[in-house]
């Protein structure tokens, strides 16, 4: 009798895995939402020691047409940040327009 009993409890076990597992499958395929067309407007802050080159290589992996526009900000005696950033703008609507 209490082998009967820990065979069926082992079956409902495996019987459990399996359904999550195939539940996971499922919904592994399927984005969780929408997808949204909404853009969001950014404001990249560009300084020294670095800090400009980290901001634009982030957002060389942005979504350029979601975040969008783009605002920079800098120090008045940084000229060289936005530059960069002024280069950076204008590959990007170079790449758009080809």
């Amino acid at each position: 009798m209490a082998f009967g009993i820990i065979v069926a409890a082992l079956t409902a076990l495996v019987l459990l895995i399996l359904i999550r597992f195939l539940y996971i499958l499922h919904w592994s395929g399927k984005p969780l939402h929408g997808k949204s067309r909404r853009t969001y407007s950014t404001l990249i802050v560009l300084g020294s020691g670095g800090h400009t080159a980290e901001m634009l290589n982030l957002l060389s992996v942005l979504q350029k047409d979601r975040f969008a526009p783009r605002f920079y900000i800098a120090a008045a005696t940084d000229n060289m940040s936005l530059q960069k950033a002024r280069v950076m703008e204008d590959s990007l609507i170079n790449v758009v327009k080809c």
